[in-house]
């Protein structure tokens, strides 16, 4: 068994390849957002690092979101064509899953009961969930949009020690620490705060062996809301909004 990983729902992409007894390979970029140009050659960095080549992947697995709407198709486009190209099955992942368990061992060594992973949906609004930090991750609060201050007020009512991770520590660090007590949060160091395809490859080969798998039609996109240019056609102003930007 080979799996391969794919995350670019966040500012950097990776690739990532996972044996049944957990031996991986990981590569990276260092450049935000660059992840259409890189995604292939991360790809064949991380088969190269292993030792194998594109037929020896068994399933291939997508950060489906939520996140960058534009990371979000990359890669989704890109795990359905090599699912369907190479006739394997598709393993669909939460990225704020892959943000929580990458950002356990830093909850569990920093005295955390909650694990908290935000990501930047503007204006107040992130894409969320709170995990128990437990060996399963037990859902704590479900994974929806909320705005921060939602967020914020959930975890001063558990009144327990969190951690946040993700890219909304960057947009909204000034209002977590405004609002919460200083004992009743930790925030995550860069190193571990972002995205990576290493715990993608990890939640998907606990979903393979327990056969949570789909075909490359059932993988889709998990955005959590709709894009801007969707909500203003659903509202009746993307025309008006086109002839503004034409004037």
């Amino acid at each position: 068994m080979l799996i391969l990983a794919i995350e670019t729902t966040g500012k950097y992409a990776s690739a990532a390849l996972i044996s049944e007894d957990g031996r991986f390979e990981v590569a990276e970029s260092f450049e935000q957002m660059n992840h259409l140009k890189e995604i292939m050659s991360l790809i064949d960095e991380s088969l190269s690092k292993m030792g194998a080549g594109k037929g020896d992947i068994t399933h291939v697995a997508a950060s489906a979101g939520p996140g960058s709407f534009t990371g979000i198709r990359i890669g989704v486009t890109t795990a359905r064509t090599l699912g369907q190209m190479l006739e394997i099955p598709c393993v669909c992942v939460s990225s704020l899953e892959g943000m929580a368990k990458r950002a356990f061992d830093y909850a569990e060594a920093n005295g955390c009961r909650y694990i908290c992973p935000i990501i930047n949906a503007r204006r107040h609004q992130t894409y969320a969930y709170i995990a128990e930090l437990s060996p399963d991750m037990k859902h704590y609060v479900e994974e929806k949009q909320y705005m921060i201050e939602e967020i914020i007020e959930l975890l001063m009512s558990a009144g327990e020690k969190v951690l946040f991770t993700g890219d909304g520590i960057d947009a909204y660090e000034s209002i977590i620490r405004e609002k919460m007590p200083e004992e009743l949060f930790v925030l995550a160091p860069e190193e571990i705060r972002y995205q990576s395809a290493k715990e993608v490859a990890e939640l998907a080969l606990e979903k393979v062996l327990s056969e949570d798998v789909c075909t490359y039609e059932e993988l889709m996109p998990e955005y959590m809301r709709l894009s801007e240019a969707e909500m203003r056609l659903k509202e009746g102003t993307l025309s008006r909004k086109i002839s503004e930007a034409n004037v």
